[in-house]
């Protein structure tokens, strides 16, 4: 089986597994493994996982039952073939290695003979922009699993498809068609696609991410509420409309994919909007009851399930702990696990149940084969292989803030600032450094006052340089923030050398928790004498871990040698 290693490169771009506690790992991974054997024994011989028809894969006694009974005349094969290959590599099986080899093999040849030659892999349908995001997904997860060169330019050309079938408003639709209409389903889907895609060194255009950014500051209400579309679909019989606010459709899932993409866009976690989104999913978290309670909506089900656990997962702490042991608890109470009389399991062994009582849409028109792939992508968010879409840092990054900066005339500065306040510390610090440059004396001072908010000093200079020519009430507000800030000492030991790249002259260090900040001086110890210096060139604060650049060196660094704090 083939498991991401834990190469520099792969370390500087992936989130940790979730650890879980006492027997979890064991029932968890064994859920998985039941449900990748029953997906196995449901695929078609040409690669398909056939929602409307799957059950033909089964013995004529005992035929599983809850095929696909809704919106059967679109096309779903790509996009529900894809999400099965997703849950095969999320337990870190691939096409080349592995007792699931030949079922991806099959599956990936399936989806690469599918894609046209402007990369989308379906037309005009239904499930356009989902068979579109997904599969592109599959292909990115795969390609970075492997290496696998054939898969690079069929990626590509999926991106550049995507790119090209973005709305105006910054969202997506369900089909490539210039509509107007723009979907935060199907968005969510494809800046995971994006994400991934990038994850795998396939470049997406700046414009499409800042397009994106604003597509979920559109839809997201100061509530941490977000709306599902922002204009019907349309037919031939009636055209497609604006839709007021207060026509516009809410969900618990909704607010899930939302927290899902600030997390994947690289926003923080920790504002006002975030939290209150966080706190509305602890407030409905999976259960039996309410899965089954009449739903006009129909929008409580295993998608919200699974990203909602997308949106822990990267939030973590205490309310991923609560996420979890209700979704654990909920998921694999229903799972289907029945024998016969004599003790033999029965086909429908492993799978998750589509629908019943209240049921969700998505259910009715995936069928048991969508069922049981969405709830095993949510059971493997905990454990072993993390895919691209849940790693850090977000799709905007140091480099496309930077680029926004540039572009802008100095007064308009104050719009970057703005933008770096509102990204991850790790990603937003390296920009406000460059806003201390800024000619704009306004976003100068304010960019240095975020930096001593991060506990990093680089920023004080500017304002005491401020003070010169203050105003009474700006010298007020530069006093009080020099007093609050922290001094971070020299000679205070971090963590261990993790990885080394000669080459490039890097180096991968544990903080344990210790603070760093971006430009910090840093020494090497081994055995109590000092190797040289380093110079902290970008953090990764939920992973307790940073990169660093060497500046000199006595002698060449290794894992296991002491990292450590020094004066400028």
């Amino acid at each position: 089986m083939a498991r991401r290693s834990y190469a520099l490169v792969f370390a500087l771009c992936c989130a940790p597994a979730i650890p879980l506690q006492g027997k979890e790992p064991i029932r968890t991974e064994r859920a998985v493994d039941e449900a990748l054997a029953w997906l196995a024994a449901h695929q078609r011989s040409d690669g398909v996982w056939d929602r409307r028809g799957f059950d033909q894969m089964c013995p004529a006694s005992d035929r599983c039952s809850q095929t696909a009974i809704a919106l059967l005349e679109h096309n779903a094969d790509i996009g529900v073939s894809a999400l099965c290959a997703m849950a095969f590599l999320g337990a870190g099986h691939t096409h080349q290695d592995g007792p699931y080899a030949e079922h991806l093999s099959k599956v990936f040849s399936f989806i690469l003979a599918k894609q046209s030659s402007d990369g989308s892999f379906s037309h005009d349908d239904r499930f356009g922009t989902y068979n579109d995001a997904i599969a592109a997904i599959a292909i990115a997860e795969a390609l970075l699993a492997t290496g696998d060169p054939i898969l690079r330019q069929p990626l590509k050309s999926a991106v550049a498809h995507l790119a090209k079938s973005q709305q105006k408003g910054g969202g997506w639709d369900v089909t490539a068609a210039r509509s107007g209409r723009n979907d935060t389903t199907v968005t969510t889907w494809v800046l995971m696609a994006l994400k991934s895609a990038e994850a795998a060194g396939v470049t997406v255009p700046i414009s499409t991410k800042f397009r994106s950014l604003a597509h979920f500051d559109d839809a997201t209400l100061p509530s941490g509420r977000v709306w599902y579309a922002d204009k019907t679909r349309g037919s031939s019989i009636e055209p497609s409309r604006l839709l007021s606010l207060d026509e516009r459709r809410f969900s618990p899932g909704l607010t899930a994919t939302g927290l899902y993409a600030r997390a994947a866009l690289g926003l923080r976690l920790d504002d006002a909007v975030a939290i209150k989104q966080v706190d509305l999913l602890l407030a409905e978290l999976p259960a039996i009851d309410e899965l089954r309670r009449p739903d006009s909506n129909a929008w409580y089900n295993e998608y919200y399930w699974y990203y909602g656990t997308l949106a822990m997962v990267q939030v973590g702490g205490n309310p991923l702990k609560e996420w979890n042991a209700a979704l654990r608890r909920t998921v694999m109470e229903i799972q289907e696990r029945p024998i016969t009389r004599t003790g033999a399991k029965r086909h429908v062994y492993g799978s998750w149940p589509a629908f019943g009582k209240g049921w969700g849409d998505w259910g009715r028109a995936g069928g048991r084969i969508y069922s049981t792939a969405i709830n095993t992508l949510a059971m493997e968010a905990h454990y072993g292989h993390v895919p691209a879409y849940l790693a850090s840092p977000g799709l905007l990054g140091t480099l496309d803030l930077n680029a926004y900066l540039e572009s802008l005339n100095p007064k308009d500065h104050g719009k970057a600032l703005a933008l770096a306040r509102r990204m991850d510390p790790d990603v937003g610090e390296p920009v406000l450094l460059e806003l201390c440059e800024s000619i704009n004396r306004d976003a100068r001072l304010h960019a240095a006052e975020e930096l001593t908010k991060m506990r990093s000093p680089r920023g004080i200079p500017v304002l005491k340089e401020g003070m010169i020519d203050a105003t009474p009430a700006e010298t007020e507000w530069i006093e009080k923030t020099l007093a609050a800030t922290v001094e971070v000492r020299g000679n205070q030991g971090l963590g261990k050398v993790v990885e080394v790249d000669t080459k490039a002259k890097m180096l991968l260090f544990e903080t344990s928790g210790g603070h760093v900040y971006y430009g910090q001086p840093l020494g090497v110890l081994r055995d109590g004498r000092s190797l040289g210096r380093l110079r902290v060139n970008r953090r990764f604060t939920t992973q307790r871990m940073a990169a660093a650049r060497i500046e000199a060196s006595e002698g060449e660094p290794r894992p296991g040698d002491g990292v450590v704090t020094i004066d400028e």
